[in-house]
């Protein structure tokens, strides 16, 4: 019977449905492996033992440390896209951006134009926290709602109505007593969603709060799915672990369903058109017609999935253009596009410039 190691924290709620999900999945594939959970502390102790497979959490302190020499095939998952994976390593990482896609999907289908995002003392400097605030920029800059920079004070100020998306639910209850104590009334004139569906914090607060879910049990699943696969094609795996569930409490207005082919094409996008993809492989992956995803997105955005992905390249390649020196045909690349005569093509298309001209253009506006 081969080991696998798992170097997650049992006292801590998430990790420990991590590790339902791992158990889950190695008893539906049948798979003959001992599950071994150890204190990622212990490096003499890990060392000390033969580990056949490893599956650890990244974000704990100094688990690169202990992960030296254990085992070849060692999968590693975090809740955000900050540092680099160690080579050899496969990984799962959380897609916040897309947790912030569904939120504000359901801000857009109950008809919200100005949005915000909150977040407690508590979240503020973590890094998944600043990741989901980049997403939900993005994503509302996408959607073009306005976006609410101080919350507090446009509530002080009584900006209504108002979506507010929370870094996590331990904001999202803050926020409805910040809300209570102004005596303003939630969802009428305050509409929330956390993330996560905390169990606790949905106990201790005063109303059921709507929040985005982020599955760790699924995570677990993805985590056995994705070694696995890296053992038989040896080779790395670099996953995704995306979710677009909203599960509505009291804090939002309606139970709209979400449209999650929308959400899902959206984020396949977003961490996928600097490798040049076509719309083919967006409609694989959300398994449906291509006539159902440009319907779905012109609906949505007023533009086809084809003109939604070039927006998104044009957009990178505009910021680039203008924080970088990087040499057109290296921006070009990284946009998705072969090489610096196809990006021309398409600004001088969308844009009636070429880069070199719109670089020139923001560098004199600067001066």
């Amino acid at each position: 019977m081969k080991k696998l190691l798992l170097l997650l924290d049992s006292m801590i709620y998430f990790d420990r449905q991590v590790l339902k999900g791992i158990q889950a999945k190695v008893e539906e594939l049948s798979l003959k492996v001992e599950l071994h959970l150890e204190s990622y502390t212990d490096n003499e102790y890990l060392r000390s033992q033969k580990w056949d497979y490893v599956i650890a959490d990244l974000n704990k302190p100094n688990v690169i440390d202990a992960l030296q020499e254990l085992s070849p095939h060692t999968l590693v998952f975090r809740n955000h896209d900050g540092g680099e994976i160690p080579a050899g390593y496969s990984s799962v990482t959380v897609d916040n951006f897309g947790l912030a896609d569904t939120a504000l999907q359901s801000f857009k289908n109950s008809g919200y134009q100005a949005v915000g995002y909150y977040t407690s003392q508590q979240d503020k400097n973590a890094q998944w926290c600043l990741e989901r605030h980049a997403g939900f920029i993005q994503s509302a800059h996408t959607g073009g709602f306005a976006i609410i920079d101080d919350i507090e004070q446009a509530i002080a100020n009584k900006q209504f109505p108002l979506g507010v998306y929370c870094s996590s639910d331990r904001s999202a209850r803050k926020l409805v007593n910040f809300c209570y104590r102004q005596s303003v009334s939630v969802p009428e004139q305050v509409s929330i969603i956390g993330t996560d569906y905390d169990d606790t914090e949905r106990m201790l607060s005063s109303i059921p709060l709507s929040s985005v879910a982020l599955n760790p049990v699924e995570l677990g699943k993805l985590c056995i799915e994705t070694l696995f696969k890296a053992v038989r094609y040896k080779r790395a795996y670099q996953e995704v672990f995306s979710s677009y569930e909203l599960i509505h409490g009291r804090t939002t207005l309606s139970a709209l369903k979400l449209d999650t082919i929308l959400v899902k094409a959206e984020s396949f996008i977003r961490n996928n058109f600097h490798r040049n993809i076509k719309i083919k492989q967006v409609t694989d992956y959300c398994r449906v017609s291509r006539k159902t995803l440009d319907s779905r997105f012109i609906e949505s955005y007023g533009e086809t999935a084809h003109q939604f992905i070039t927006r998104q390249r044009l957009d990178k390649a505009k910021q680039l253009l203008v924080s970088t020196e990087d040499s057109i045909d290296a921006i070009a690349k990284q946009c998705g596009y072969p090489n610096q005569s196809y990006l021309s093509q398409v600004f001088l298309k969308q844009l009636s410039i070429t880069p070199n001209r719109y670089r020139q253009q923001s560098e004199q506006a600067k001066l």
